[in-house]
């Protein structure tokens, strides 16, 4: 039969569906609610964040350090190699 499941990791469920939920409204905004794009980079280095609560520990630098490799690896691959076509930086700063 196996062991019993235990209980749900509560922390780490909410964390994870945050920073997700998080990193598509910062990509994209949500113009009824007045919140502007605020692109890839953003997006990233909020995801990144949100989601580093979930751990047991919380080390801001080495997350710093995460979130900008994700986020030059995020440009590589998505804007310059793939070319897709949307926001990079906020929509505030280009315009």
């Amino acid at each position: 039969n196996g062991d019993p499941i235990g209980k749900w990791a509560w922390k780490q469920v909410f964390f994870i569906l945050a920073a997700n939920f998080a990193f598509g409204i910062l990509l994209v905004g949500v113009p009824s609610l007045h919140i502007p794009q605020f692109g890839l980079i953003v997006a990233i280095y909020a995801l990144v964040f949100i989601a580093s609560m979930a751990g047991h520990e919380f080390r801001a630098k080495s997350v710093f350090v995460l979130a900008t490799i994700l986020a030059i690896g995020s440009y590589i691959a998505f804007v310059w190699a793939l070319n897709l076509q949307f926001p990079v930086w906020p929509s505030f700063i280009t315009g």
